[in-house]
């Protein structure tokens, strides 16, 4: 049996969000209203996802996190 992490299964759901904005940039307080996760712990698997480069990130006002 495969066993993950918690941060590994928060990593994948908030992924899945992602994949289903079609492209739309979300900010992380958003994402974390919709995967129902503590927004600190969100905003720390963005960077972890942004750094490894399955996330894009854009700073400012129509900023955010995408696909």
């Amino acid at each position: 049996m495969l066993r993950i992490s918690k941060l590994t299964d928060y990593a994948t759901v908030i992924l899945a969000t992602l994949a289903r904005e079609d492209g739309e940039r979300r900010a992380a307080a958003d994402i974390a209203r919709q995967c129902q996760l503590a927004p600190p712990t969100v905003s720390k698997l963005l960077k972890q996802l942004h750094r490894a480069g399955l996330v894009d990130s854009t700073r400012g006002f129509k900023g955010g996190y995408r696909l």
